[in-house]
């Protein structure tokens, strides 16, 4: 959404939100393709103008409904966890902003990345997040000797959420907990340290 206008406008509010709506019926009943800014204007109700006014390109739209379909708040485990614990927990939250309307604007995102760099761009901004997180809780891990000195933070990273991505956006299954519990016991545990 443009600065010019007030965000804590009711009035703007309402209108972002009709417009959201449109988009994500767009979106489900029509594919990424039909979420277009003349599309989005007609369904809404709304004149094509304050489309633009709110997102200057398709991705802005896409990233809105993905932000709006994923929680993505993200909050750090509890230090008291074990990292098992600890990586399992975020993980889980990973998976539910997959699992929920997220995971659909994310897979539609993915097809559009292809061709369209502003929608590339804004996909790279998204999926940084969860892959930043997982790494500091592993990057913790190894520093507080918790892990195997030797053991590569991007790496693991990639074997865990790498799953998670497949499952979800090719097979279309939902990430459940015990894929999750299953997947955390065979690529943390082995590099757990004793003692």
């Amino acid at each position: 959404m443009t600065r010019t206008e007030n965000p804590t406008n009711p009035q703007v509010q309402r209108t972002q939100s009709l417009m959201l709506d449109a988009a994500r019926t767009l979106l489900d009943e029509h594919g990424p393709e039909a979420v277009t800014h003349l599309r989005v204007a007609e369904a809404a109700g709304v004149a094509r103008a304050t489309v633009y006014r709110h997102w200057p390109n398709r991705a802005a739209i896409l990233l809105d409904l993905l932000r709006a379909g994923a929680d993505l708040r993200l909050t750090p485990p509890r230090a008291d966890l074990t990292i098992t614990e600890r990586v399992t927990a975020a993980l889980t939250a990973f998976a539910s902003a997959l699992n929920g309307d997220g995971g659909r604007t994310l897979a539609a995102m993915i097809g559009l990345a292809e061709w369209d760099e502003d929608v590339f761009a804004a996909l790279g901004e998204m999926t940084a997040f969860g892959p930043m997180f997982l790494n500091g809780i592993i990057t913790a891990g190894i520093e507080d000797g918790v892990l195997d000195e030797n053991t590569e933070p991007a790496l693991l990273v990639d074997r865990l959420i790498g799953p998670l991505y497949f499952r979800r956006l090719l097979y279309h299954d939902l990430i459940t907990d015990d894929y999750i519990a299953n997947l955390v016991t065979t690529t943390i545990e082995p590099l757990v340290r004793d003692g």
